[in-house]
């Protein structure tokens, strides 16, 4: 099979995609997470909302309160800019709380909590929850219907800075279904119920590209990647997020570096924090190799669910294990168990991984890729968001 090359650059490129978008929609949302992948979309779609003169641009954003200081100095630069039409979200969501073993929930601008909250509400951030007070959405459920309140128009696209090159998922998400909107596969296909298609007109480009971009447009980024650097960090290992989330538990290491009133904040805020930075090498809450003590990890994964997970969420645990057999997915288990991961966000990332490497294994033809990710998986090698 013959190589196709583009002319343009991913630069161009995207920008060209972006246009696309613009002119096939009436409406258009960037969704930004304060990450570098999602402020190189949000400057390439600001520059084609004023070549088209569809200023201002919106732009989404779901805060967490459990952020970087530097994520939301960031956020809060983008959002108060003329040109922005902020949807800046602070509403009460209730989290799996995976610092702790007693208290498994976290509820974010709990107003009982006020004087406690990691970061203040901003004066122009939408603070009453459209979609109601009910506690029981995942973070997943209010990234998708708290965007249908940012538009009136069911013509409307998303811009979402998601890249192939950072995952397997992210890989096979992209490239692995049929056209979902005009001949282009990189957009997903519009869930029932939205009023958005959601676009990823960044899925090619490489962490370098991502630098390289920010640095030639002098582009404002979160600047916790230059304490990242500072620190040794890989390009590939750098990554922004919640600090609530299942995956980013073990940046409280450089929370309490890098940002020591956010960290001080953080202990008071959220229950665990403190006792597990100061009891565990972080490099050990998670092990890597089986406790000497079990046989193997299923025994480990077993043990650990009879005795650190709650009896209530047990039987959650298990249905979304039924099917799931073989070593590395009960170390996966244990690892579940261990970051009380109530709602299955491990689980969900390493499943296309782990199936794809028992598929694969069958021919004895194993990708570097596929095997560095899933140690990744298991390990907490993590690449960047």
């Amino acid at each position: 099979m013959g190589m196709i090359y583009l002319e343009n650059n991913v630069f161009e490129e995207s920008l060209e995609r972006i246009r696309f978008v613009f002119d096939n929609h009436e409406d258009v949302i960037v969704g930004i997470s304060g990450g570098k992948d999602s402020t190189v979309l949000f400057n390439l779609a600001l520059i084609v909302a004023r070549e088209k003169n569809r200023l201002p641009l919106k732009v989404f954003f779901l805060d967490q309160e459990a952020e970087w200081q530097g994520t939301i100095d960031h956020v809060s630069e983008i959002m108060h800019m003329q040109e922005v039409k902020p949807y800046w979200f602070q509403v009460p969501m209730d989290f799996p709380n995976c610092m702790s073993n007693s208290q498994y929930r976290f509820l974010c601008w709990d107003e009982t909590k006020k004087d406690l909250w990691i970061h203040p509400k901003s004066d122009i951030a939408i603070q009453e929850n459209p979609m109601g007070n009910s506690l029981s959405y995942t973070f997943y459920d209010l990234i998708g219907g708290l965007k249908n309140y940012c538009t009136d128009s069911n013509s409307c696209a998303a811009l979402v800075g998601m890249r192939m090159l950072e995952s397997i998922n992210r890989r096979y998400a992209i490239t692995t279904h049929a056209a979902t909107f005009k001949g282009i596969t990189w957009a997903s296909k519009k869930a029932e119920g939205n009023k958005y298609q959601v676009f990823w007109p960044i899925y090619d480009w490489t962490t370098a590209d991502i630098w390289t971009a920010i640095a030639k447009n002098h582009w404002h980024y979160n600047r916790i990647y230059d304490k990242q650097y500072q620190k040794g960090v890989s390009p590939f290992r750098m990554r922004i997020s919640a600090l609530i989330h299942e995956t980013a538990w073990n940046a409280i290491d450089d929370l309490q570096e890098f940002e020591p009133q956010t960290y001080n904040r953080f202990c008071r805020r959220v229950a665990g924090v403190n006792a597990m930075s100061h009891a565990f090498d972080y490099a050990s809450v998670v092990p890597k190799e089986l406790p000497f003590m079990f046989k193997d990890w299923k025994e480990y994964r077993d043990y650990l669910l009879q005795n650190i997970v709650k009896q209530e969420y047990r039987e959650i645990f298990q249905k979304r294990w039924s099917k799931q057999e073989g070593e590395d997915w009960y170390k996966l288990h244990a690892k579940e168990c261990i970051l009380n991961d109530i709602d299955g966000t491990i689980n969900w990332q390493a499943s296309t991984a782990i199936t794809k490497n028992k598929t694969i294994s069958k021919t004895g033809k194993h990708t570097k890729q596929l095997q560095e990710e899933l140690e990744g998986y298991l390990n907490d090698k993590r690449s960047a968001d």
